[in-house]
């Protein structure tokens, strides 16, 4: 009789464990397949890449001493440990339905520039479309997925406030104006939300 029941405990135990290990979270996002290295989805621009600055511009034509003012924000950012931000101005970025469109283009360049430290993951990627008409939004933003505690009521003014500048075609003012925002908002939230 104990040789059964410590075999039926060792078949439970086996069971329960060989389930957790097929179980996927339902919270777990469903992820396509990365794009090829240095190629977006078909008929999107190809990734620029970071260089000298955490701001890539093709095609915003940003005053240096702006880009020069918003590096050292965004590094500061990342020097403190809170964040990796960066900021791409690209033009030709086309909408071709829910898998192909700019905030999947996006998301894709900050996966492909590695974006965000591989412990932590936390990073924001800041888009301009400067060819694009205003009413269909110039700006996006992409946050990686452990930056839970950026949401939407948090960016959501510095979003509007970047878009009045890109939609009135100053797209340094939209730059200064991210830089700033994500700066002090982030701050602010991270003195309650580092692990």
């Amino acid at each position: 009789m104990r040789l059964i029941n410590k075999l039926l405990i060792l078949f439970l135990i086996f069971s329960i464990t060989s389930c957790r290990i097929n179980v996927v979270p339902s919270s777990t996002p469903i992820q396509s397949e990365p794009p090829v290295e240095g190629q977006a989805r078909e008929g999107q621009p190809p990734f620029p890449s970071l260089d000298q600055y955490w701001i890539v511009d093709k095609g915003c034509n940003f005053d240096l001493d702006k880009v020069k003012i918003a590096d050292i924000t965004f590094e500061k950012l990342r020097a403190d440990g809170i964040a990796e931000v960066a900021l791409v101005c690209q033009t030709d970025i086309l909408d071709k339905g829910a898998t192909n469109d700019e905030k999947i283009w996006l998301r894709d360049w900050g996966r492909w520039a590695k974006m965000g430290d591989k412990e932590d993951n936390r990073s924001l990627v800041w888009l301009i479309r400067p060819d694009i008409k205003s009413k269909e939004g110039r700006i996006s933003l992409e946050a990686s997925r452990w930056m839970t505690w950026y949401t939407a009521v948090d960016y959501m003014e510095a979003i509007n406030e970047a878009a009045n500048y890109a939609n009135a075609n100053d797209f340094n003012g939209a730059l200064i104006s991210i830089a700033r925002n994500v700066d002090a908002k982030l701050r602010e939230l991270w003195k309650t939300h580092q692990p």
